[in-house]
C-alpha cells in the first residue's frame, strides 16, 4: 500500500491513520492556543476550555472530510450529533487533564493524557455519526 492508498482508502486502518493525523494537528492547535493564552495571563484551566471549543470546530471539518470522507454540506443532525459526541469526549479529556494536573504532570503531558484517553471514544463515536457516509 502506498501513501495515495492510505489517503483515499476507506479501510479502518486508513481511517485510524487519518484520524491520528487530524488529532495531531488538533493537538498542535490546542497546545498553541493554550500556551499563548497562559502566556498572556489567562488561567490554564480556562485557557484549555476555550481552546477545546476551537478544536471541536477544526476537527469537525477535517474528520468529516479527511477521516470519514463525507461529502456535501453536513445535516443539522450530523452537526448536533458531532457536537454532542465531542462534548462527551471533551468532558473525558478535561477530567483526565485536571486529574493529571492535580497529580503533578507538566502542562503538556496533562494535555496529552486527556487527549489520548478521549481519542478512542471520539473515533468510535464519529465513526457512527458518519457511518452512512463511508459504507
Amino acid at each position: 500500500m502506498n501513501l495515495s492508498d492510505l489517503i483515499t482508502t476507506q479501510s479502518t486502518g486508513s481511517r485510524v491513520l487519518r484520524f491520528v493525523v487530524v488529532g495531531g494537528l488538533a493537538f498542535a492547535l490546542d497546545a498553541g492556543l493554550v500556551f499563548a493564552m497562559v502566556h498572556f495571563g489567562l488561567d490554564k484551566y480556562l485557557s484549555r476550555a476555550l481552546s477545546l471549543i476551537v478544536v471541536v470546530l477544526f476537527t469537525f471539518v477535517l474528520n468529516r472530510q479527511a477521516t470519514f470522507a463525507a461529502t456535501g454540506l453536513p445535516s443539522w443532525q450530523e452537526l448536533i450529533a458531532y457536537v454532542a459526541a465531542s462534548l462527551i469526549g471533551l468532558f473525558i479529556n478535561y477530567l483526565v487533564f485536571v486529574g493529571a494536573s492535580w497529580v503533578g504532570f507538566p502542562l503538556l503531558f496533562a494535555m496529552a493524557a486527556g487527549t489520548l484517553v478521549a481519542s478512542t471514544f471520539n473515533f468510535l463515536a464519529y465513526g457512527k455519526i458518519f457511518k452512512s457516509k463511508v459504507d
